[in-house]
Order: C-alpha cells, then sequence, then structure tokens
C-alpha cells in the first residue's frame, strides 16, 4: 500500500502482535465498564434502601432479599464473645472492625453486628480494650451478607481467651469457633446511632467512575497500539 511518499507494509509478526494487543485491550476495557455498571447498580440499591424505614427481622422476613435493608432488633449483645476483623484500611490507616453477637430476642437467631472500625495504636499485643455498645437491648443497622474472601490469610482461630482476632469473614467458619448459630448475613451498626467506633458504609471499595477512567485507558492503549502498527511500518520510498 502506498501512503504519499511512503509504503505501508507490515510484517505478518506485526499484524498479529497488534490484532491481539488491541482485542486484549478493549476486552479489559469493556470489562471495566462492565464493573462500572455493576458498580453502579450496587449503589442505586444502596441508596434505594437507604430511604426505606427500620424493619424488625421476624419469622416472615425474606433472607434472599435481605442486602441492605433496615433492620431494627430487640434483644442483648453477647460482649464476651467478640471478634476483631484485622486487615481494615480507612483514609490510609490500618486498623480492625469490632464484630459483637448479637442474640434476638424470643428467637434462636444470633445476629453478628459490625460496630465499626478503629485504627490500631502502635502495638497489637495485648488486643485494645472494646469499647461497650452505648445500648445494650437494641441494635439497629444496614444488613450486608459478606462474600466470599478473596484472600484468606491466616486460619480462623478456634480456642483461647476473647476477644479474637480474625483476618478475614467467613461466617461459616465462624459458626465453627462459637456456640452461636449465626445468621447468613452481619449487621453494619447504622451510623446516626451512638457508638464509639467509626461506621462509614460503602458497599463498593471502588466508585464506577474509576472504573469507567481504567476503561478509558485501557482504550486508549488499543487506540495508540494501532497508531504505532501505522507509523511504524511506513516506509519511505527511495
Amino acid at each position: 500500500m502506498i501512503l504519499g511518499q511512503r509504503a505501508f507494509a507490515p510484517s505478518r509478526r506485526s499484524i498479529l502482535l497488534t490484532v491481539a494487543g488491541v482485542a486484549l485491550f478493549v476486552s479489559l476495557g469493556i470489562w471495566q465498564l462492565q464493573r462500572a455498571d455493576y458498580k453502579a447498580g450496587i449503589e442505586r440499591e444502596f441508596e434505594q434502601r437507604l430511604a426505606e424505614d427500620y424493619r424488625p427481622l421476624d419469622s416472615a422476613t425474606n433472607f434472599d432479599d435481605i442486602q441492605y435493608r433496615k433492620l431494627k432488633l430487640k434483644g442483648r449483645y453477647d460482649l464476651e464473645h467478640q471478634f476483631l476483623l484485622d486487615n481494615q484500611v480507612h483514609d490510609g490507616r490500618a486498623g480492625y472492625h469490632v464484630l459483637t453477637p448479637f442474640r434476638i430476642a424470643d428467637s434462636d437467631y444470633v445476629l453478628l453486628v459490625d460496630r465499626g472500625w478503629a485504627p490500631w495504636g502502635e502495638r497489637r499485643t495485648p488486643l485494645p480494650p472494646i469499647e461497650p455498645p452505648a445500648r445494650a437491648d437494641f441494635a439497629a443497622g444496614i444488613a450486608f451478607v459478606p462474600g466470599e474472601p478473596a484472600l484468606k490469610l491466616g486460619d480462623t482461630p478456634r480456642g483461647g481467651d476473647w476477644p479474637r482476632l480474625i483476618t478475614y469473614l467467613d461466617l461459616a467458619e465462624l459458626r465453627q469457633t462459637s456456640s452461636a448459630d449465626f445468621l447468613p448475613f452481619i449487621l453494619w451498626m447504622a451510623p446516626e446511632f451512638p457508638g464509639a467506633y467509626l461506621r462509614d458504609w460503602d458497599p463498593i471499595w471502588l466508585p464506577p467512575e474509576k472504573s469507567r477512567a481504567y476503561a478509558l485507558q485501557w482504550f486508549s492503549f488499543a487506540a495508540i497500539s494501532l497508531v504505532l502498527f501505522v507509523v511504524l511500518n511506513l516506509r519511505k520510498i527511495e
């Protein structure tokens, strides 16, 4: 192919490499756009359910539709068997979440309540003292169904003193370390209720805008690959 004073004569190898690279970059960009749509859907559902009123947890509650529902419960906290969830970062600071079992009144249900985040001090041993809840007979918050841990660092302790430090949240494993039969979701303690720990709940780690920015980067790489393919394969006609 002749373009002005230059001939466009790409080798077979450069064609194959360019096609593979462009296909990879475009597929990654599309995947990031899909991730952005998925996160935006979660945000919409979260905001919609935050606008609802608090509801009690009873036998009519549909556990399959519990995600992000606002619940209010009567019962009592089990302050003798609490967990500290390690590796929790807020504003760049390392910390932990305080997880306290809550035995729901007039039922056999035990719900694990995430009472919020606190920063680690200079040392992690001994474990920091846990502040009591503002009300020992009442809990309110947002239902959250945790997914499978992406990375399990260490093992869930099966014995020892309380509170227990855990490195990931797996309700099935916690049931084996405690006599409590935890419900298949946890409760993010309501941020508007008094409490000693920071509660800034967000169901997604990165906003959809971040994924869209990543998608733009991948599409830019695809465009740059095409430009380089053309430029590097133009030969001046002698």
